[in-house]
């Protein structure tokens, strides 16, 4: 499977994995610093832990993935390379999930724009240690890093006041920030449920600890909850700001009168350990489950996602970062057998068709070695696959860590007539590998 698809789904486990101590052990505590730090951290650390290498340092004994290049169709008169008529369902995955990327990159990128417009068509004044911005009073007041948009009209002086410092608190806790952090996360992880539930959860601390210090400066916590009921119509501008209006006021009034939570609550947060070892542990068994014997080698098809392994015990392989090119790419690789192998005249003559499945090495220096035939058919088309491999020119060589490494690969020649022996026209085989395409003695892997 593509290595992006890989990284995102195990990121998306591990925001999961780490979402489920927060919503079943942290999210009625009263500890709001620390629920807003677990999630930020959480967020930060989904990202990083399917890139931390000792997943794959306990598969470093296995063989290399050979890939298994695209079959060659040979028929009298014409060559052609066999690729399916459609579309892989990992390129289809690839598309629809850079459209979602893109369309929320633009979507941040808008939100940033109406806030600078905002900005630039009010009028601003400096405060105490903070600018204030006065909007159309059909806007909820809402802050944005160091700034505090409010109706010069709308609100009483003691109600103002509230407001105010609220929006304070948004400023000195810099939760402004934490906002962009979740719109980064939403822009990579848009398919992830998770991530919009984290999202969301961490936009209800922003308000529990706005709210917690509007009543710590002594504002009457009943007044107070009035005044947010009263608010409730206010227009939102968008979500990359801290709004003084949040529809979920249900929750911030019960967190208001939710009795505060004893240090031993602070405790569960060290449930965070055993899940991060949990994930760790995933990981490697995948990676172990992956790997290989030394004695075994597995062929993977880029384009059908089909496997076979292969025993061999006469090289062990690593690994690489990048796999070998041919010259000019795969088209030009294509080319080359449509300019160079022939359909042998014994096999035309006996009518014998199937496939030739090939191994060949890529070397450091992008030599082709040790070509032979793993499954044949005779008749002079083993004798060609051979022949016309190993005329292939120098191939860019496989690379870990920045160091030439040999490689494998396996293709399978597919010799077809055009015809039966009664001159009526053959019906094109499925090219697609099948339980018929794996060579003897060679193993399907799912």
């Amino acid at each position: 499977m593509n290595a992006l698809l890989i990284y995102l789904a195990q990121s998306s486990v591990c925001l999961g994995m780490l979402l489920g101590v927060y919503w079943f052990l942290l999210r009625h505590d009263t500890f709001f610093q620390m629920n807003r730090f677990f999630l930020l951290l959480s967020a930060v650390f989904s990202l990083l832990i399917p890139l931390f290498p000792f997943h794959r340092v306990l598969a470093e004994p296995a063989s290399v993935l050979v890939v298994l290049l695209d079959p060659v169709l040979i028929s009298p008169g014409r060559i052609q390379t066999a690729v399916s008529g459609h579309v892989s369902w990992i390129e289809i995955l690839q598309v629809i999930y850079f459209t979602g990327v893109v369309i929320f990159l633009a979507r941040y990128l808008f939100r940033l724009i109406q806030i600078s417009w905002i900005i630039r068509s009010s009028s601003m004044k400096k405060a105490d240690g903070y600018r204030l911005v006065s909007i159309d009073k059909a806007y909820s007041p809402f802050s944005f890093f160091n700034m505090i948009f409010i109706s010069d009209s709308t609100f009483t002086s003691e109600n103002r006041g509230a407001i105010l410092a609220h929006e304070e608190v948004h400023i000195r806790q810099a939760h402004t920030l934490d906002l962009i952090i979740a719109e980064l996360i939403i822009i990579v992880q848009w398919f992830n449920p998770f991530a919009w539930l984290m999202v969301s959860e961490l936009k209800n601390i922003h308000e529990y600890l706005a709210d917690d210090g509007v009543i710590r400066r002594g504002v009457p916590a009943a007044s107070y909850q009035q005044l947010i009921l009263d608010e409730t119509l206010g227009f939102r501008v968008n979500n990359m700001a801290n709004n003084f209006n949040i529809s979920q006021l249900k929750k911030r009034i019960m967190m208001m009168k939710q009795k505060r939570s004893g240090n031993w609550a602070i405790g569960k947060v060290m449930m965070v350990l055993p899940v991060v070892v949990a994930m760790g542990l995933l990981f490697s068994a995948g990676a172990l489950s992956s790997g290989l014997s030394q004695d075994k080698r597995t062929v993977e098809s880029k384009k059908t996602g089909v496997s076979v392994v292969v025993p061999d015990t006469s090289k062990k392989y690593v690994v690489p970062d990048k796999q070998p090119v041919f010259p000019g790419g795969d088209d030009a690789r294509r080319k080359f057998f449509i300019d160079n192998i022939k359909y042998p005249a014994e096999a035309m003559k006996n009518n014998v068709q199937g496939k030739v499945f090939v191994t060949f090495n890529v070397e450091i220096d992008g030599t082709v070695t040790g070509v032979k035939v793993i499954r044949g058919i005779g008749a002079g088309c083993d004798e060609e696959a051979v022949r016309v491999i190993k005329l292939m020119p120098k191939w860019t060589p496989a690379e870990l860590k920045g160091k030439p490494v040999p490689s494998n690969f396996v293709i399978p020649i597919k010799f077809a007539l055009d015809g039966d022996k009664k001159g009526k026209p053959k019906q094109e085989e499925k090219l697609t590998p099948g339980p018929t395409d794996t060579p003897s003695g060679v193993k399907k892997q799912d």
